[in-house]
């Protein structure tokens, strides 16, 4: 990863952190399905992982184990991808994970879709 890509993540509060972490993630989720991609898919698991490791010092304690658990199984994806056979898994894990993700920063609860107020 570029530095300045990680001197730029670090400069943001958590929750716009997590938030570019989902936004991430939403972009494995579409582009899993497409093979000339998997090269993208593959590099943004690894970004969604790193962002993770960045974000660690700043978002609350109680969801540390949660992103930690998310980040090996990232990582776990990126070591063995393209698996033909798993796209569809993929885009549907990576899509769930972003709106987790968005969740956990607080801008829409489960069930609502809508930005949470703040």
């Amino acid at each position: 990863m570029k530095t300045s890509l990680r001197a730029r993540y670090k400069k943001m509060n958590w929750q716009q952190q997590l938030g570019n972490m989902a936004s991430t993630l939403a972009r494995v989720s579409n582009n899993v399905t497409i093979s000339e991609h998997d090269e993208v898919v593959s590099m943004c698991l690894r970004e969604a992982a790193c962002f993770i490791e960045w974000s660690a010092p700043a978002v609350p304690s109680e969801i540390l184990l949660e992103l930690a658990t998310m980040q090996r199984e990232l990582l776990t994806w990126q070591r063995v991808w393209p698996i033909e056979a798993a796209r569809s898994l993929l885009a549907l894990y990576a899509r769930n994970q972003s709106d987790r993700i968005l969740h956990m920063a607080g801008f829409y609860s489960f069930g609502d879709k809508s930005p949470v107020a703040t």
